[in-house]
């Protein structure tokens, strides 16, 4: 299942990705009634988010393969310096 954002034209703004696209429309009801008085405004609408845009963007997170990558320099490291006796 793909996350949904609502996205207001008129703003450039975006909601944080939800899980479900009710999640979604709440906060484009709060989003009309807070900042355009409760019209409706040109442009708006509710997508489903995919790729960078799909992630929380206040969550921190460290991808697998730079995990990895990080863990096999280390091991590297350590083989090198017990190598040579350091």
């Amino acid at each position: 299942m793909s996350p949904y954002r609502y996205r207001c034209e008129q703003c450039r703004s975006s909601s944080p990705p939800t899980a479900t696209r009710a999640e979604s429309e709440a906060f484009r009801e709060a989003h009309q009634t807070t900042v355009h008085g409760g019209l409706v405004p040109d442009g708006e609408d509710i997508e489903t988010a995919s790729g960078r845009a799909a992630r929380d963007p206040h969550s921190q997170y460290v991808s697998t393969r730079a995990l990895l990558i990080g863990l096999a320099l280390l091991a590297l490291v350590s083989l090198a310096s017990r190598a040579l006796g350091n």
